[in-house]
């Protein structure tokens, strides 16, 4: 452990050099993004989907990743060719690498229009480790690789400019850049800087019409694909067997995003935490608004109180959009992660200034208290996380190994849904279908209805037995563990391989197979 005096004079060179400052930012973001190869869930679903769109798919009409939508096209292109050149985990590697390097050349620039230093981002990104990245919504900042991330970088470099009154037609152009990446992102950001332009220049309302007329122009042709998609699709008025599309995304598939009022203990558990938080952080923000020295400190605290503010107001629509879900797919709290870094940063701002010439030691004190439990609990994480890898490639190999002598390729295998988290890579590993997954939901309707028939097939064939598979493409198998094979065995043919606690068996009892559901 560090003595006081130790981290006092680390302080003291990391305040006067940019480079050590930048240096421990790295490494803070390095143990929140490692570049180990080992994907996440969300990594494997990412991945999947733009190696589909780059190289296509060998099993179209039976693979677990058939996410059509368009919106994600310069994500996936780039995203793909990256997997299709060099593998997933090379891909991850390289693309977490890129985005260490990203948020390491933004955050400094981003918190000196405060007279903060990159060691007072570090300072805030470790704090939001200690707060918690997903206080409304279950959103992140700081974790893998997927779209929404560059696009938050791309973001970051442009809140800089509009926060400096600098550039803004560059700042228009890397919001729109944004929005490409992410719609939803780059959409809500680039409105929320008009909003901070507007507080701060609240006479020059035609220069900010203009700027949102580039705005629109520039997005324009995502836009268009993206509402044309919504028009033509009329799957929702003809699936009269399943819930609507947006029921089954915002309250069935996603409610830990979308829908915090499932039930009263459901708000309460998962919901009310949050908004706990979230309330001294708007008061806060009301403070500084009203009490700050620096004219440009008032401004971002007022607008930012007024980001606080919105995660509030849209309770509303979202407490009436309860059993509907309509609102599901705007992702109303996706802002709540950066608006908690953006109020870190707007925080320790204050508590400096307020410090004076105490700030150094404010500082020490800061970086006491965070920095042993963020290295020592995030370096064992990230351990964790090798050795549960390490160990598990092996039978994952062998059991892999042993699917791939028993079935042909294009043969459909359902993984046991109690057990599917061990095996979203089934698919990359093995060059086997396993038709559907509950991670892998994709976004639009027609896929959503497709998607959710066959989650409910498969959970039918697990409870009931394999006469429940009528319909799935033949030959069927099923992936399980000994105990439920034991139990499938009256309604489904022989164990066909057994290896390191994992059973496969073929659906020899099968009903006679129908149309697939339109995809």
């Amino acid at each position: 452990m560090l003595s006081f005096a130790t981290t006092r004079w680390l302080v003291e060179r990391w305040s006067q050099s940019r480079l050590a400052g930048t240096a421990l930012l790295v490494l803070v973001l390095l143990l929140l993004i490692p570049p180990h190869g080992i994907l996440t869930a969300n990594e494997e679903n990412y991945f999947a989907l733009a190696a589909r769109f780059v190289d296509g798919s060998a099993w179209p009409q039976t693979t677990a990743v058939f996410d059509a939508s368009r919106h994600r096209m310069l994500s996936d292109a780039t995203l793909g060719l990256f997997v299709s050149m060099s593998g997933y985990p090379a891909a991850q590697i390289v693309t977490r690498l890129l985005v260490v390097v990203g948020f390491a050349l933004t955050l400094p620039p981003l918190f000196a229009v405060f007279a903060l230093s990159a060691l007072d981002a570090a300072l805030a990104v470790m704090s939001m480790w200690l707060i918690g990245q997903d206080i409304i919504g279950g959103e992140w900042l700081f974790s893998g690789y997927e779209a929404k991330v560059v696009a938050y970088v791309l973001v970051l470099i442009a809140l800089r400019l509009v926060l400096l009154g600098r550039r803004p037609g560059m700042a228009t152009l890397l919001f729109a850049l944004a929005t490409y990446f992410h719609f939803l992102v780059g959409g809500f950001w680039f409105v929320a800087a008009l909003a901070l332009q507007l507080l701060d220049r609240p006479r020059e309302w035609r220069r900010l019409a203009t700027t949102f007329a580039l705005y629109a122009l520039l997005v324009a042709p995502l836009s268009g694909a993206i509402a044309w998609m919504r028009l033509i699709d009329n799957s929702a008025a003809l699936a009269t067997d399943v819930p609507t599309p947006d029921v089954i995304y915002s309250i069935i598939r996603e409610p830990h995003h979308q829908s915090p009022f499932m039930s009263w203990a459901y708000f309460r558990d998962n919901w009310l935490p949050g908004y706990a938080t979230a309330v001294p952080m708007l008061l806060a923000a009301i403070w500084c608004a009203r009490s700050g020295r620096e004219r440009r400190l008032r401004i971002t605290a007022a607008w930012l109180a007024g980001l606080l503010a919105y995660l509030f107001f849209v309770l509303l629509p979202k407490y009436l959009d309860r059993d509907t879900g309509i609102l599901g797919k705007l992702y109303l709290f996706r802002p709540s992660s950066l608006i908690e870094l953006l109020w870190l940063m707007l925080a320790l701002a204050f508590a400096l200034q307020l410090a004076g010439r105490h700030a150094r030691a404010l500082r020490t004190v800061l970086l006491a208290a965070l920095a042993p439990g963020f290295f020592y609990f995030q370096a064992r994480h990230v351990a964790h996380e090798v050795i549960v890898a390490a160990s598990s490639e092996t039978w994952k190999s062998a059991v892999t190994s042993a699917v791939m002598r028993q079935t042909a390729p294009g043969d459909v295998v359902l993984v046991d849904p109690d057990h599917e988290w061990q095996w979203l890579d089934f698919e990359r590993r093995s060059g086997r279908p396993i038709w559907v997954t509950w991670k892998f939901a994709p976004t639009n309707d027609a896929e959503l209805i497709t998607w959710y028939r066959r989650i409910e097939q498969r959970r039918k064939v697990f409870e009931h037995g394999c006469e429940a598979a009528a319909g799935i493409p033949p030959p069927v198998f099923l992936l399980t563990t000994p105990a439920t094979a034991a139990r499938l065995a009256a309604t489904c043919g022989p164990i066909v391989s057994d290896v390191d606690g994992w059973v496969l068996l073929r659906a020899e009892q099968a009903g006679a197979p129908t149309t697939p559901p339109p995809h």
